[in-house]
């Protein structure tokens, strides 16, 4: 038993159980999300964003990129996605995080038609971006980015803190929540089962203990207290204190009679 709970087959099980418990947790907090009535980003006032709530709008104008962000496994690139400044509110900035690479598209190409109208080359922009997901908080070297940025737009320190937001939105789809909390779940009823089922036969397999005999070889040949034999006609054999043995003879046949 103890060279099963030592073994590599134990230690994969126990990670498909952490997974399942992980993915089942990850998948109600994102069916959790999509429960809550989101916020209209286009009617959002300055401040008005908390950390948890669920937003859901339309962008017309972002101004850039202040992040790049890669994901690499292995030493090899998996992934990238990229962290806009958006507008909020009257006068309050935002970031925004964007991994989708069609959506990278379109707010590349909204950047360039935002600084037209900002330089006076166009009215409005043309491009329009929808989208759903989670307020989030940004890590002091998120913030690091997102400052130096607005700086490079010509924003003071005292204006970034009082327009500026340490805030980010996630894009995400709110509807893989339950997939995401079967899935856990299998995981973790298919680890239980690896586990189980090798402690059952590792039980079975086990050596039984055995049987211990206190008995004589004399208490097994004594006949108990009060027993009654009839071994040969008439013959009675009385066990008690005392006892007597009749016999009566005179039915007994054969080559000599005994009186």
């Amino acid at each position: 038993m103890k060279n099963l709970f030592n073994s590599r087959f134990f230690k994969i099980t126990l990670i498909l159980l952490v997974l399942g418990i992980v993915c089942f947790c990850l998948g109600l907090s994102d069916f959790i999300d999509s429960r809550k009535t989101p916020i209209d980003y286009n009617t959002a006032a300055d401040g008005s964003l908390k950390k948890g709530d669920i937003v859901e709008g339309d962008i017309y104008y972002n101004y850039g990129v202040y992040e790049t962000i890669t994901t690499k496994e292995n030493g090899r690139t998996t992934g990238t996605s990229y962290r806009y400044v958006i507008p909020i509110g009257e006068e309050s900035y935002v970031g925004i995080h964007v991994n989708d690479d069609s959506t990278v598209d379109q707010m590349d190409k909204m950047t360039d038609e935002t600084y037209d109208v900002m330089d006076g080359k166009a009215d409005s922009t043309q491009t329009k971006v929808h989208f759903k997901g989670k307020v989030m908080k940004m890590t002091s070297e998120d913030y690091g980015y997102f400052k130096e940025f607005m700086k490079s737009g010509g924003f003071t320190d005292d204006e970034i803190s009082k327009y500026g937001s340490e805030l980010y939105i996630q894009i995400r789809p709110m509807n893989q929540g339950p997939g995401i909390m079967i899935f856990g779940l299998v995981l973790f009823l298919v680890g239980v089962v690896l586990i189980i089922v090798p402690i059952v036969q590792a039980k079975k397999a086990s050596p039984q203990p055995q049987a211990t005999y206190n008995q004589s070889f004399n208490d097994a040949l004594s006949p108990s207290a009060d027993a009654t034999y009839n071994q040969i006609p008439n013959a009675t054999f009385n066990q008690s204190t005392g006892a007597t043995y009749n016999q009566d003879t005179t039915n007994i046949q054969g080559p000599e009679n005994f009186q």
